[in-house]
Formats: structure tokens, sequence, C-alpha cells
């Protein structure tokens, strides 16, 4: 590592690139690339211009090959030509331990400001009005639209409409996800090939997140209600069926009551951005999950870099602990004043329904990191009729319904997040149990569990806390199924 870079100053500016990229993605996702064709000249048609513009442009500093070779200790060399590195002499001593993070973070950022016009492109596939659908009569609706319309359906007749729908006509979307993910591991191969995996997958070894997928789909085989179609299954994964206790609409302010008492969120500004719409449990679920990211990422103290990673693991635990609640028969009772015998039942339903989903996940990440018997790396990157058997495998096995092939990059979304997630939920089946131990069972209310959570957010992160090991997520999935198995 060279001793001209500040990495003090530069942990600062890799802190704007993220926050600059993260409401960049956000803002994307939900509104698209382009402006309405009735509005090319009004605000709203610089709005989406704006979204169109890489938000990593301006920190050029802190994504580029150059930087990261620095960081590492390795030059480009006779080879940089062909996109290869060279050691250099040993890297000068670190005493403040940003270098290796840093690192990390530059080759993320690095990555997606590569592959950010192959982003833009999978947002209007997402977005353009380019199916056709006859209810109650023909009209024309974005591939985003028909999979919400998919699972906000009550029915199963209108559910599988939508399904028929996206499986007929998300090509443009299939097709943008796989170019995005092959320009991404063409990039990660000409920056330093070695690095994507262990940023992606924060378990020692990584191949640890893979067995653990699979030992998910093992042991929680018995305890999944088989649902005959693939759309019916996720129609299931709503929750619907545990409606009992829940506001009407989804906010903030909902969610800050849950926990006011507890000084939780005191002092501490927590942005949840747009929440979900209430289809179900797994709506409020999902709102839970986000608070309990964002209450991570507040708390977190110290240098950036050290504070939070790429793909992180304590973000993903609190996530899974807050979300994991409404399964939780004790908070069924006391948050949403259910009788002991309806809360179990709701509790029960609940946990039935995000079960699916964590199968799915755990589908996610043997497509990702391991799709096949023979390895291969992400299902995407094989050919197409690998690809789809692949898929269609995978997904029977986690759903009890094969998803079609045709929409292998549409649903689920197939991004490397989902390891980090997978053992975020994990690990968060081990800390649940242990805020139990120490302050009972209603520990979401009790303010000596917010300062115990509080203080371990706002601790400084040694290397090893922010990666699980094998042992970790053994006994995370022992405890997960422990808990699935006593409602």
């Amino acid at each position: 590592m060279s001793m001209e870079i500040d990495l003090l100053r530069l942990d600062r500016d890799v802190a704007r690139a993220a926050r600059a990229l993260r409401a960049a993605l956000g803002d994307l996702t939900r509104r698209g690339p382009a402006p309405p064709a009735e509005d090319q000249d009004g605000p709203s048609a610089a709005e989406a211009r704006a979204r169109l513009e890489n938000p990593l442009d301006p920190f050029r500093r802190v994504s580029a090959r150059t930087t990261y070779l620095e960081l590492t200790g390795k030059t480009p060399g006779l080879g940089a030509e062909l996109g290869l590195a060279s050691p250099t002499a040993a890297a000068a001593p670190d005493p403040t331990g940003l270098a290796a993070p840093l690192a990390d973070w530059v080759y993320t950022l690095t990555l997606e400001r590569v592959v950010w016009p192959d982003r833009v492109r999978l947002a209007g596939a997402w977005h353009a009005a380019s199916l056709t659908i006859d209810l109650p009569e023909p009209a024309r609706v974005s591939p985003r639209e028909a999979r919400l319309r998919l699972l906000a359906d009550p029915t199963d007749a209108g559910r599988q409409t939508f399904a028929e729908v996206l499986a007929r006509g998300s090509g443009a979307v299939a097709d943008a996800a796989r170019i995005l993910v092959e320009r991404r591991h063409e990039a990660a191969r000409l920056l330093a090939e070695e690095g994507l995996r262990a940023i992606e997958i924060p378990c020692d070894p990584p191949d640890a997140a893979i067995a653990a997928a699979e030992a998910l789909l093992h042991r929680t085989e018995a305890m999944m209600e088989r649902a005959p179609t693939w759309y019916g299954a996720l129609g299931r994964a709503v929750g619907r069926d545990a409606a009992s206790g829940w506001p009407a609409r989804l906010s903030p302010r909902w969610i800050e009551e849950l926990f006011r008492a507890t000084k939780l969120t005191e002092g501490l500004a927590i942005d949840l951005g747009p929440l979900p719409r209430p289809l179900g449990a797994a709506s409020f679920a999902r709102a839970l999950a986000r608070f309990g990211a964002a209450l991570a990422r507040v708390s977190a103290r110290g240098p950036f870099a050290l504070a939070h990673a790429p793909f992180d693991l304590r973000r993903a635990r609190r996530a899974a602990l807050f979300g994991g609640l409404v399964a939780d028969p004790v908070f069924c009772a006391r948050a949403l004043g259910l009788g002991r015998g309806r809360a179990l039942d709701q509790a029960r339903a609940t946990a039935r329904s995000l079960l699916l989903s964590l199968r799915l996940d755990a589908a996610t990440v043997a497509l990702v990191f391991r799709s096949g018997q023979d390895g291969g790396g992400h299902v995407l990157l094989r050919g197409a009729r690998d690809r789809r058997d692949r898929f269609e495998e995978v997904t029977a096995r986690a759903l009890g319904a094969p998803i079609p092939g045709a929409l292998a990059g549409v649903l689920p979304a197939l991004d490397p997040g989902a390891a980090a997630r997978l053992a975020g939920v994990l690990l968060a089946a081990r800390d649940r149990r242990d805020l139990i131990e120490r302050f009972d069972e209603d520990w979401f209310r009790n303010p000596r569990a917010a300062e115990a959570l509080r203080d371990e957010d706002g601790a400084p992160r040694s290397p090893a806390s922010r990666r699980a090991n094998e042992a970790d997520l053994e006994a995370g999935l022992g405890e997960l199924a422990r808990a699935l198995a006593s409602l």
C-alpha cells in the first residue's frame, strides 16, 4: 500500500460515494429511467435525465482500478493491457486498519460505476409498458406492475393471469439481467477476480454460505406447505392469512411507536424510505426488516469502511432480527393486541409464509454462487438450455413447483446480496435466542435490550465480526429450525 494515500480522506470519499450510489439505485428502481411521454420537457423529464447519469462519475478516485491496486499493494505492471496485476513489495504498515475494508469498497464501487449503464437498461426494461393484459379489458402494463399485481392479487386465477403474462413477455428484463451479470463478472475479472466472491459472501470460507443454503433447504423441507404452482406459492408467501392486528396503513410512525418506550431510536435519524404496500404479514416483515437495517446503519460508529461493508452482515442480521418479529407469538400478543391462542395461530401462519421467502433466498444463493453440481458460477452465465433447466430445478425444490425458465433473472432477482441476507437470518436466530435469555421473551419492549443492541452496533467491528464462520451458520440454522418447530 502506498503511503501517499490519505486513508481517512479516502474513507470520507467512499462514504459519500456509497450514499450517492444507494440513493441513485433506490430512485432508479422505484421510478425507472424515463419520464412520462406527456412530460418530455417538464420537471419529471429533468429528474429522469438525472437518473441516467452515473452517480459514481463524480467519485472516480474511489471507483477506479488504480486505487484498488494501490490499496492492495499491487501495481498494473507489464500485464496491465491484459488486466493483470503483479504484486509489489510488502504493503506498508496500516495502523488504521482501513486499507483492506477500503479496498473492498473501492472494488465494489468500481464495478458499480462500470455497470451503471446496464443497471439503467435493466430498470428501463422493468418499467416499460411492454405487456398486454386482458383484465378486465386489454391494457399495457410494465413487467414491474405485472409482478406487483401478481403478488397483490388475492385469487389464484388472478395470480395465474399475471404469472402467464410475465412468463410470456419478460424477455427484455431477462436479457438485461443476463447482460448485467455478464458485464459485472467481466469487470470483476479485469479488476481482480479473486476479490468478488469474498466481498459478496461475508462468510469464512465463502463456501460455508452455499452449504448453509443447501442445509436450510434440506432441514426445512418437511415444514413447508407445498403449493401446486409457483405463483400459488408466492401468493402464500405474502401472508394474507395472517391479517389480524395490523394497521390499515404501513407508516414509519407505526414502527416508531412500537419501540418508543425502549428509547431504541432516541437521537437517531431513521430513514426508512418508501414503505411497501401492506398486502399481508410479509409486507410488515419487510418494513420491520428495513427498520432493523436502517438502525444498524445509523448506529454504527467510526470510520465508514470499518463500520460498514458493501455486503454488510451486521445490517443483514438486524434486518432479519426485526423482520422476524412478525412470526413471534409474543410480539403478536403484546404489540398487536391479540389473545394468546390467536397470537400463536398468527405467528404460525406468518412463519409459514416467511419460510417460503427464506427458501427462495437459499435457492438464490445456489443459483448465484453455485449453479450446478459442477459449480459454474452464476446461473445466468450458463447456456440457455442449461440455465433454464437449472433454474427450474432449484426453484422447484424451494417452492414445490418450478418457476418457468423464461423468468430466470426476472423473479426472483438473482442478486449477490442473497448470501448476506441468508447468513443474516441464521445469525439473527441466535441473536433472538440470546436476547430472550438475557431480557425475556418481550425483549423488543425492554429498554435494557435496546441499549444492548445500540451498544453492540456502535462498537468497533473486528475483521472477524464482519464475517460468519461455519459453526456460526450451523448453530443459527439449528436455532431457526428449533424456533420453527416450536410453533
